[in-house]
């Protein structure tokens, strides 16, 4: 008995002692034609491809650029006609925050302008676009247009010591005010919301900025029942939109009351999702929270498996300023704490962008989904007569966040001797079931083609986008250059078909 002991003693350690040698004899000598792990199976370990720091530049998710910021000026104003932000990693969105007054300033009479020169230029880069339309702002009087206070409409201008302006604030339940705020909803979404490019719409109709409070108006919470009245407009004419909504409409309201909660719930019921606009201001640091400074981590983990979640940084100088940027690190905590999938902040994109280029990289792929090819594993030859074929795919998605839209998963065999090529696209993959921080298989038949020849033939894989816009788009894979053979399509190995 001892002596058994000592021998299984000696082969632990030499085995936990050279568990690289062992594995490296499981895989085979030939790591292409996956062989050696399973007997009667093919399997490819493709963990061993992994670039964590490859630039992916994907749809529907990574950075946003402020273009309009609440001025005309700010943030676009410095790019040059030509500057294309090329090299801006993982770009996908340009963000229009602008006051109504700028797009209707006579009633029914609209500067379409301002924002088609925007869209014009950016659509036609493959960007995405988004908008913000506010009532209320702090540096010029008229955010609302001032022909609908002249139309009967009711409110006050303020008089705050700390404004260069007395702005005008709307009183955001009158009748007037929201039959002409319909009216101009119902004229943009007829504009823009039925364009496949748009990627969401932010509801600012309400307080200052179009955060939903009054922190420059004498901290006045707007009632529940008018706020709610605010979501109908946009649910009615944003009908096939994403709608999301500041989380300072719940957790800057001033009373106690249980108001907060309510407004939430009334954004669950409707399908309405959370932005935050406040990631590192240095006010949440003086409150106690930190680094991420989010206040209401809570609201964006009740939606954001259905509807993306969008971050937005401090003014980017006033952040650096204060010692609230650093190294990104406090942003990037925010960032899986919101699990956001669009990510912005306010500052002229290319200075910013000059500054934080590694760090843009990073926090673009960690934003939103970022999948990982784990393993892939088939039987041990493909054969042409039979109705066994499969593959079992497994993924790790290492974002923070779920997809929202389906890519399709595909295969590719290339005949290493003649080239011919085989393509399907498996219909049982379904991308947006690949949650963060999971690790998902699927197990999809191959129909392979009755008269494809028998030989041995190179197997990629490929993830493409089905949406309208952008339709077709390759989704880059982390996976090192060398084994993306043409792009979009990355080599697992190779695979005998019979």
């Amino acid at each position: 008995m001892k002596n058994k002991l000592a021998i299984l003693t000696v082969f632990a350690a030499l085995f936990f002692n050279h568990s690289d040698v062992v594995m490296a004899q499981a895989l085979g000598t030939n790591l292409e034609e996956g062989k050696g792990t399973y007997k009667n199976r093919t399997f490819f370990n493709l963990e061993r491809y992994w670039d964590s720091s490859k630039i992916l530049n994907n749809p529907h998710k990574g950075w946003e650029v402020h273009y309009y910021s609440n001025h005309l000026r700010n943030y676009g104003s410095r790019l040059s006609p030509d500057d294309s932000l090329s090299d801006f990693p993982g770009l996908s969105n340009i963000y229009m925050r602008l006051a109504w007054s700028f797009i209707e300033p006579e009633e029914g009479v609209y500067n379409w302008s301002v924002i088609d020169s925007v869209v014009d230029r950016w659509v036609a880069r493959g960007k995405t676009v988004s908008f913000r339309i506010t009532t209320k702002e702090t540096t010029f009087v008229y955010a609302t247009p001032e022909w609908v206070r002249k139309a009967g409409a009711k409110g006050k201008f303020i008089e705050n010591s700390g404004l260069r302006v007395k702005a005008w604030a709307p009183d955001y339940g009158d009748e007037i005010f929201l039959e002409k705020l319909e009216n101009f909803h119902k004229a943009f979404a007829a504009r823009y919301c039925v364009k496949p490019y748009v990627a969401y719409v932010d509801i600012g109709s309400v307080g200052e900025w179009g955060e939903g409070h009054t922190a420059y108006s004498g901290w006045e919470d707007v009632p529940v029942e008018v706020i709610k009245k605010h979501l109908d407009i946009y649910k009615r004419q944003y009908k096939n939109t994403v709608l999301v909504i500041s989380d300072d409409f719940i957790g800057q309201r001033d009373a106690d009351d249980d108001a907060d909660y309510e407004i939430f719930y009334y954004c669950l019921k409707n399908g309405i999702g959370f932005r935050d606009d406040s990631a590192n201001v240095g006010w949440y640091r003086t409150l106690g929270f930190g680094p991420s400074c989010i206040r209401s981590p809570e609201l964006f983990n009740s939606v954001y498996k259905t509807i993306p979640v969008v971050l937005e940084n401090d003014h980017y100088r006033d952040a650096v300023r204060r010692d609230m940027f650093g190294d990104g690190s406090g942003f990037e905590q925010a960032v899986r704490e919101t699990k956001a999938t669009i990510i912005g902040f306010h500052h002229f994109p290319r200075e910013w962008l000059n500054e934080n280029y590694r760090y843009a990289i990073r926090v673009a792929n960690l934003s939103g989904y970022w999948y990982f090819p784990k393993f892939a594993m088939l039987p041990d030859t493909l054969r042409t007569n039979s109705d066994r074929n499969y593959i079992r795919m497994t993924w790790e998605n290492q974002g923070v966040a779920p997809a929202y839209n389906k890519y399709d998963f595909s295969i590719r065999l290339i005949n290493k001797k003649t080239r011919a090529q085989f393509d399907q696209t498996l219909a049982e993959s379904d991308n947006r079931k690949w949650l963060p921080n999971e690790i998902v298989a699927e197990h999809c038949i191959i129909n392979l083609d009755k008269n494809l020849e028998e030989g041995n033939y190179d197997l990629l894989i490929n993830l493409r986008n089905t949406t309208e816009f952008n339709k077709d788009k390759n989704i880059e894979l982390p996976i090192i250059s060398a084994r993306e053979i043409v792009p979009g399509w990355y080599k697992l190995g190779e695979i005998w078909v019979k």
